[in-house]
């Protein structure tokens, strides 16, 4: 494929044009470091092209290096035939025993892959390296060991942008997958057997923190199809990557253990197109097809209000995270602990004019703030998280900004204190024999979308957090973008595994916990300027604590609390426009907001 006589780009573009027309979105390619060596120019020269024609066809590639399957003899220039019928026939392994003859081919092999991360290590069309796959097949064995680790320790000199993986393909190799596990920014791996087994892999892998792609499946004979696998990916919210695209060179339609002549079977072990483009099984490119028809989007159906439904983009994973300090905006509302009300949420964003019907964004360059709480109590989560999701990317594409800040809520969601989680969430995952937490984990869109998030921003001269800046934390004098940056890592960890130094950014002095500001001891308006000078602010702005006079001024007007109680329905935010702040309401009524020294005069019946 990589050699310049016989590199193909008229029949790659015709295999991707193929894989693109059934909605894949992702090819898993072999190189070779053969076809490097002997005109390394040349080849990334090619690497690139092939990059360039996948691209026009919307797939990203994950490249792979060392193999330790199929064949042991190798040489460049022109390749043997393949054996007629027989599966993989001339397949290479790289380097498989050479490595054992020639010592020094370690060295070639360290500039080859360091080589080829450098000059592509940035290169968005790549979604990641695979370093090795199946190490210790085809008999290697514990051989395998000193080019595993070191690939790794390449790949990891080199500062890719891009994550790295070693594939897990046979579960007794219990040291190579520890190994590839620990070593792997994103867990894959690979499973040809049946329905059962491939639940079995899922469920020991999914709640590891890390994304998961299944990076080989679908062998037909041993019931690793389309129709049974595709539903169990996406019910465990993993990506998948069959083997084979067309019948080509490599004859994996024909099973494995042929002698050569066998007449093609009728049913192919893998493969999905013929050279020609036709498929082998037409049903299975509808199956494909229909699972892959809003591959990139994700919609949220609404069963008693279908005219409430709608379709999100998934963006890039992973979701990188925002700034912690913007500029002042010219237009700005507020909204905290929505808690599962979709309707209240919705209903606030169209008065409001922030959104349309149909959920499209039409605040324009204005910002919307959500301080904190988005989960528990109410029974539609997942749908108010969806659609801040979708807002987040068409604000910015207006020039606006979509801010989701976390509250307390959401740490014990993501960490596994599970006291105010409505049952119907629980239910829901046990009927769908997954843990509550897989729902919510590092490798799910949202999930990993949730752990981008912020704890505190700053909008101009506005500071925003769900609950408040304590005394305890005050003293530490940091910085905004250091404290969002301190806590990303621990969102999901229990708070009896969190280092002691973290402890007060996950406890009652934490801004996602502190309720200082309205219950007692309360905060001092001394306390309250040091914070504002501290930070060079003139408000805060909190949620967290439901008070009856809420959207409200407190301390002088220089704290503004914004946290109504929507499940009573109480429908209220705080609009910052034209050099005013206004409480809103969900039938587009805006009342000017003023300070009112009463305010500050908190008794325990105010609280709610």
């Amino acid at each position: 494929m990589w050699q310049a006589e016989t590199f193909d780009p008229i029949t790659i573009d015709h295999d991707l044009g193929y894989a693109e027309g059934i909605g894949m979105n992702t090819m898993r390619v072999y190189l070779h470091h053969v076809a490097w060596q002997i005109d390394p120019l040349g080849f990334k020269n090619r690497v690139n092209q092939y990059l360039t024609i996948a691209n026009k066809h919307h797939i990203k590639t994950m490249f792979v290096f060392a193999d330790d399957c199929w064949m042991d003899t190798y040489h460049a220039g022109k390749q043997p035939d393949p054996v007629p019928s027989v599966h993989n026939s001339q397949w290479l392994k790289d380097p498989g025993s050479l490595i054992d003859k020639e010592p020094l081919l370690m060295d070639t092999l360290q500039t080859y892959v360091k080589d080829i991360m450098q000059t592509f290590g940035k290169d968005k069309r790549i979604l990641m390296w695979d370093l090795y796959n199946e190490p210790g097949h085809f008999g290697r064995g514990e051989k395998s060991w000193t080019l595993l680790k070191n690939v790794v320790r390449w790949a990891r000199e080199v500062k890719a942008s891009q994550p790295i993986t070693i594939g897990l393909w046979n579960p007794e190799f219990t040291a190579f997958n520890r190994f590839q596990l620990e070593n792997s920014d994103v867990i894959t791996f690979h499973n040809y057997r049946d329905t059962v087994s491939l639940k079995k892999a899922l469920d020991t892998l999914v709640n590891r923190r890390k994304p998961v792609i299944c990076t080989e499946y679908m062998k037909r004979p041993n019931g690793s199809t389309f129709e049974n696998c595709l539903p169990i990916f996406k019910r465990y919210g993993v990506g998948a990557i069959s083997w084979g695209l067309v019948a080509g060179k490599t004859q994996t339609n024909y099973p494995q253990g042929n002698k050569g002549g066998e007449p093609e079977p009728k049913l192919w072990y893998h493969d999905i197109f013929r050279k020609d483009g036709s498929p082998f099984d037409p049903r299975e490119i509808e199956v494909i097809k229909n699972w892959n028809k809003d591959a990139g989007f994700h919609e949220v159906k609404f069963d008693k209000q279908p005219d409430w439904n709608f379709k999100v983009k998934l963006v890039e994973y992973p979701v990188v995270p925002g700034p912690s300090v913007f500029g002042p905006a010219k237009k700005l509302l507020v909204l905290s602990d929505i808690e599962g009300e979709f309707a209240a949420l919705r209903s606030l964003l169209l008065a409001n004019k922030v959104i349309d019907k149909q959920y499209n964004w039409i605040f324009g360059k204005g910002h919307l703030v959500i301080a904190g709480d988005l989960f528990d109590r109410g029974d539609m989560v997942p749908e108010c998280l969806w659609l801040f999701y979708k807002l987040e990317q068409e604000a910015k594409a207006a020039g606006g900004y979509f801010h989701t800040l976390l509250g307390n809520h959401e740490i014990m969601n993501l960490s596994g204190d599970l006291r105010y989680v409505h049952p119907k969430y629980l239910e829901q995952a046990k009927s769908s024999g997954m843990d509550y937490m897989q729902l919510y984990s590092k490798n799910t869109v949202l999930g990993n979308w949730l752990r981008s998030k912020n704890v505190v921003e700053c909008i101009g001269d506005l500071l925003f957090m769900h609950a408040g800046m304590s005394t305890e934390v005050l003293a530490l004098h940091l910085p905004i973008e250091k404290i969002n940056a301190m806590c990303r890592p621990f969102y999901d960890v229990k708070k009896a595994l969190l280092p002691d130094s973290l402890k007060i950014f996950f406890e009652k002095e934490s801004p996602f916990w502190y309720r200082g500001y309205f219950l007692e001891p309360r905060a001092s308006m001394q306390v309250i300027d040091q914070t504002l000078k501290q930070y060079d602010c003139s408000k805060i702005i909190v949620g967290h604590t439901i008070l009856d006079k809420n959207v409200a001024f407190y301390y002088q007007g220089k704290v503004l609390a914004v946290d109504v109680d929507e499940h009573s329905g109480h429908r209220a935010g705080a609009l910052w426009t034209g050099n005013k702040w206004y409480k809103i309401d969900d039938i587009g009524k805006r009342v000017l907001l003023k300070y009112n020294p009463a305010n500050d005069v908190i008794k325990a019946g105010d609280i709610l």
